[in-house]
């Protein structure tokens, strides 16, 4: 013989006035949320001009007294700062990217000299070679950004059709296609880049010429400790 289920009669005043009474909880907690919600503002940059030697640029005229890298006092990054005039450092220089060491090209080398450029061999290797023998604001380890690195320049206010980077700081921006030295994984003929018209990042043949700046790490602060309470 089937067990019968005593069933439990539920009054629909029983059910309503509880959901009532939940909502009567929960809508002032909402309401509180949404006056507590902050205001969204812009990432500020905090970076510091750097002159051809190292020294300090107050930045006050860049036609006259134009700074050569700037430094990130957030990340520690210093950066390349393009030039309009023609030579070397272009802003409109164009390179492949070309890496020969294979503890770093990530299992492909790219293409070497297939840019439109002046000043070095227009191949992301070249450039770096070439920009480190003249000791860019005193530095010899210039190399290209991370895709994770080339990120933190991004300007996130500034919409399509751009440059989304904080001009303040490099007043030469191309709205262009930057290299990254990260090589796409699942696809080692193509490395990974950004696109400053949207700011994005994409991916994008090893063969394809694309624009360049360069980073240097700066030293990393010390850190500063307490002697305990004696």
């Amino acid at each position: 013989m089937k067990k019968m289920i005593p069933q439990i009669a539920v009054s629909r005043n029983y059910v309503f006035s509880c959901r009532n009474i939940v909502l009567a909880l929960l809508c002032p907690l909402v309401i509180t949320a949404c006056d507590n919600i902050p205001a969204l503002t812009p990432y500020v940059f905090d970076m510091t001009r750097l002159n051809q030697d190292g020294s300090v640029n107050d930045g006050k005229d860049y036609a006259g007294q134009p700074w050569a890298c700037v430094l990130d006092n957030k990340s520690g990054l210093i950066w390349e700062v393009k030039k309009s005039e023609s030579g070397l450092q272009n802003m409109n220089n164009t390179y492949t990217w070309h890496d020969p060491n294979q503890d770093s090209n990530g299992g492909f080398a790219g293409k070497a000299n297939g840019g439109v450029c002046s000043g070095s061999g227009c191949d992301t290797a070249s450039y770096v070679k070439a920009v480190n023998a003249i000791k860019l604001c005193g530095f010899t380890d210039w190399h290209l950004p991370s895709r994770f690195e080339m990120g933190t320049i991004v300007d996130e206010s500034v919409f399509y059709p751009g440059p989304t980077i904080p001009k303040d700081f490099f007043p030469e921006s191309l709205a262009g296609k930057y290299w990254t030295d990260s090589t796409f994984k699942t696809r080692r003929a193509s490395a990974w880049a950004w696109r400053f018209d949207y700011g994005s990042e994409y991916i994008t043949e090893k063969s394809d010429a694309l624009n360049v700046r360069l980073i240097h790490i700066g030293p990393v602060k010390p850190e500063v400790k307490t002697s305990p309470a004696e």
